[in-house]
């Protein structure tokens, strides 16, 4: 037997929204078969860079290709992963795209992974108060929005118009 349960808040319920500053998003489309190398490459970043790996995404890109993104610790790394001997990042360098100081904003709730709505929800509030995401990502019971430097503080308000946190709940506002 199998149960199947639907649940729905008129105000979703996150445990907090939570943010990381002076980030760098990097974008490079590569073959399927250059994963092993990116994935050696990536293994690397804290020992040559100091810097460490926050978020990883990919997604099938036209062809054959895997567009990946990643968001690193440190607004300063893409002129660094321009710039370095590294043999794998050198043989990438002309199809990276590098976008330095952007924010993470990131959530979880409860039963996010059981639900449907949780990511449109979000996109919806952000659409509302024109914040530009420039990345999304949603696994289990987190989203991850990552949006130009600055745009947090927006970003916050608008969610909270869709989200009740522990705080706003205990203030007696959605």
């Amino acid at each position: 037997m199998e149960t199947i349960a639907f649940y729905r808040e008129s105000i979703i319920k996150t445990y907090g929204f939570f943010e990381r500053t002076g980030l760098c998003l990097v974008t490079v489309d590569l073959p399927f078969h250059q994963i092993g190398d990116w994935g050696e490459g990536l293994s690397g970043l804290p020992d040559q860079f100091g810097v460490s790996l926050i978020l990883l995404m990919a997604r099938p890109a036209s062809g054959n290709l895997l567009r990946i993104h990643m968001i690193l610790d440190e607004s300063q790394t893409g002129p660094l992963l321009m710039n370095t001997p590294q043999p794998f990042f050198a043989t990438v360098r002309d199809r990276l795209k590098i976008e330095r100081e952007v924010e993470l904003l990131y959530f979880q709730g409860p039963h996010y992974g059981d639900r449907y709505g949780i990511a449109s929800a979000a996109l919806t509030a952000l659409s509302a108060y024109n914040v530009p995401v420039l990345a999304v990502t949603c696994t289990g019971a987190s989203v991850f929005l990552v949006t130009p430097k600055g745009k947090t503080p927006l970003a916050r308000e608008a969610l909270g118009q869709a989200f009740m946190t522990p705080e706003s709940e205990k203030h007696g506002r959605p």
